[in-house]
């Protein structure tokens, strides 16, 4: 085991109160926890309770989104997602309830596995 005192000047200092090595940026850096991004609108506007047809029309009558994008998003059916066009979605349901709409109402970070 290195002793602190046989550590270069840069990483004295960086242990836990057992003694070991913290992990930082350039030293034994672990990688990161994995994450799954999910698209929740279609829990959204139930929760608000619109279904996602009327989002979906809503925004196909003001010429905004085209419904095909609306129910791609709800079924989970993408792996990108435009900005534009989230603000556009949370601009519908805040019109039809007159209640404003956050991004983590419209989006979900899980852990998808065990850290590494």
């Amino acid at each position: 085991m290195t002793r602190r005192a046989d550590l270069p000047d840069v990483l004295k200092g960086h242990y836990t109160l057992s003694g070991n090595p913290l992990t930082h940026l350039g030293y034994r850096t672990p990688g990161p926890t994995p994450y799954t991004t999910r698209v929740t609108v279609r829990e959204c506007c139930a929760a608000r309770g619109l279904s996602v047809y009327q989002v979906a029309m809503s925004g196909h009558s003001q010429g905004t989104v085209d419904p095909g994008t609306v129910y791609r998003l709800a079924r989970g059916d993408t792996s990108r997602i435009d900005l534009d066009t989230l603000a556009t979605l949370a601009g519908i349901i805040h019109t039809l309830t007159g209640q404003p709409v956050g991004v983590g109402e419209l989006l979900a970070l899980e852990v998808s596995g065990e850290e590494k």
